[in-house]
């Protein structure tokens, strides 16, 4: 399987902090099933990191996966913000594609999805790129009004689901922001997978706890809505044309 969304670069952003806790969601992701992992910190308000420093942190963590015998092969990326300055963002490098291809993971607002956002992914749709919209399931905008991402959908736009939100909240008492998992939430998400909208699932790995690289239980979930194959498509075939930049099969 291959996960196109993790923070999994150490000390960079909200995800791993240090390189134990990398190379510990590494070891989780493999023995779920992952062969490749995106390593897609955020673009901004963390550690400003251009597409080559993003490289070079990929291949100083690939070294050190390779030397602890993690056979798991971690792709640069970005997860870019959809702001005022993005596409500044993006000609000065800050914001990047997932790995060497046209495809861009984008992170609307969680409280606004207004015409900014709109005029930005119409503009990379433009210049010949393909936003993938970040966890949508997350965003109040769309969970109130799905019809909002109809147009870009429309235009070839993809939409990735956190595999968080097809399975069932943790037991107890797990403190996780609403932002992250909600009843909200997964209804949206399911409610995209019966329209048939959802392309990718991805884990949004953040550690090695409740937002860790997984996959699998997500994969079950929605087969139950789109069938086996489908699902399975979302981890492997789907990711899959993204990693070679070829178009995904929608």
């Amino acid at each position: 399987m291959i996960d196109i969304h993790s923070h999994i670069l150490p000390a960079v952003d909200d995800g791993a902090q240090d390189l134990a806790t990398a190379l510990e969601m590494a070891r989780i992701g493999v023995a779920d099933g992952l062969t490749h992992l995106f390593a897609t910190p955020h673009h901004i308000y963390f550690t400003p990191l251009t597409r080559d420093d993003v490289a070079d942190r990929v291949a100083a963590l690939q070294e050190a996966l390779d030397m602890a015998n993690i056979p798991l092969t971690i792709i640069p990326g970005h997860e870019v913000r959809l702001y005022v300055d993005t596409l500044s963002d993006w000609s000065k490098e800050l914001a990047g594609p997932l790995g060497h291809s046209r495809y861009v993971l984008t992170e609307p607002d969680f409280y606004v999805f207004d015409e900014t956002t709109i005029a930005i992914l119409h503009e990379l749709l433009d210049r010949g790129l393909i936003p993938v919209l970040a966890h949508p399931e997350r965003i109040i905008p769309i969970q109130e009004n799905l019809s909002i991402i109809e147009p870009i959908l429309a235009r070839g736009g993809l939409v990735q689901v956190t595999s968080n939100n097809l399975v069932k909240p943790p037991a107890g008492n797990v403190r996780i922001s609403p932002r992250i998992i909600s009843p909200a939430a997964r209804k949206t998400a399911f409610e995209m997978l019966q329209r048939g909208w959802v392309h990718i699932i991805a884990s949004d790995a953040h550690d090695t706890g409740f937002r860790r690289p997984v996959l699998k239980a997500a994969v079950l979930a929605a087969a139950k809505i789109v069938g086996e194959e489908r699902a399975m498509a979302m981890v492997t075939t789907n990711p899959q044309a993204i990693l070679s930049d070829e178009p995904v099969a929608i």
